[in-house]
């Protein structure tokens, strides 16, 4: 994969984890119970903090690569 390609699959990634919190955002606001509201406002600071890291990933491509296990990401968390 060149670094073109690269770049976009980030740009891509950073952009649907900023869209995930946008969702769960947006059900947290709407939710009539606030301690579900409350887990979903940890999803919502997960999900924006992956995306920003992400972000700062393709600004500064030289750094270390790690996995977004290693993250403990939302995707990688079962239930």
């Amino acid at each position: 994969m060149d670094q073109k390609d690269d770049r976009s699959l980030k740009q891509y990634r950073s952009k649907q984890l900023y869209e995930r919190a946008f969702f769960f955002k947006r059900l947290a606001i709407g939710a009539a119970d606030p301690k579900f509201a409350t887990k979903l406002q940890a999803l919502v600071d997960e999900y924006e903090k992956e995306a920003a890291r992400a972000k700062l990933e393709i600004k500064q491509p030289g750094g270390p690569r790690e996995t977004a296990a290693a993250h403990g990401t939302p995707e990688c968390r079962a239930g």
